[in-house]
């Protein structure tokens, strides 16, 4: 359904790319990437993960279910060589909130996909979310 969507409809915003070290918060964002790479977070419905040929692996975790008006998920991405640094991609279908300038972090263009978000990110929510440093 997401690769339909993804190739049929198109339409698709992404935050910029957050670079997160995995000690932050206590070893939050560690403990979310140890965990079996087949088992979505709390609040996703889905998940994938996968392992290129230069080293670089990553997960994507799907926000949204089918009775959401939009679909949205979470890139982790790890780079081959670095294994503490995640860069963290959201990337949503929902459309951007009216009266919020073009040029707004993602939260605030997106709320509907911050929000869900915000559930699974937990106490790393403001690095991604809002750029706070760790």
């Amino acid at each position: 359904m997401l690769q339909y969507r993804f190739e049929a409809v198109g339409g698709f915003t992404y935050s910029p790319a957050v670079v997160v070290d995995r000690r932050v918060r206590r070893g939050h964002f560690d403990r979310i990437m140890t965990r079996s790479p087949h088992t979505p977070l709390n609040g996703c419905s889905n998940v994938a993960a996968w392992e290129a040929v230069s080293g670089q692996c990553g997960q994507v975790h799907v926000l949204t279910t089918a009775a959401d008006p939009f679909i949205a998920w979470i890139s982790f991405d790890i780079p081959p060589g670095n294994n503490q640094n995640v860069h963290v991609t959201i990337s949503t279908g929902e459309a951007p909130a009216a009266g919020v300038p073009h040029d707004a972090p993602f939260a605030h263009r997106f709320p509907l996909t911050a929000a869900k978000a915000r559930r699974v990110f937990g106490p790393i929510a403001a690095i991604v979310l809002y750029g706070e440093a760790p």
